[in-house]
């Protein structure tokens, strides 16, 4: 059994990316595997986002564990959420990447957790 983190949108964010990180988790769950999300407390700044809302009305999943703990603008909160994934240990990390803005908060996450020399570490690239 594997420890797989997927880092990206996921409830209470809306959208396709946070559908499909909440699918893949639950296929790992499936296959027997245990699975959590790290997403995004804070994903786009308001003068960014182009829409109404980030967020969904949907109840949660509840047989998902989702860590809402990422601030896409914050480098001390990069710092402190790639330290915990590294003390983690996953065995594998799955990275959604779909915009340049999230590049230096997505990078100095998985710098930090490259540093415990046992995670794999896969993207998928959006766009």
């Amino acid at each position: 059994m594997a420890n797989v983190v997927i880092i990206g949108p996921a409830h209470p964010l809306r959208g396709g990316l946070a559908t499909f990180n909440q699918r893949l988790a639950e296929e790992f769950i499936a296959m027997g595997h245990h699975c959590s999300i790290y997403s995004f407390s804070l994903q786009y700044p308001k003068f960014i986002f182009p829409g109404t809302t980030q967020y969904t009305d949907e109840p949660a999943p509840k047989s998902l564990l989702i860590h809402t703990v990422i601030n896409s603008v914050n480098p001390l909160n990069w710092m402190k959420t790639g330290k915990r994934l590294r003390k983690e240990r996953p065995d594998l990390v799955i990275v959604r990447f779909w915009l340049p803005l999230m590049g230096p908060a997505l990078g100095t996450i998985l710098r930090q957790v490259r540093k415990n020399k046992h995670t794999r570490i896969v993207c998928i690239a959006d766009n």
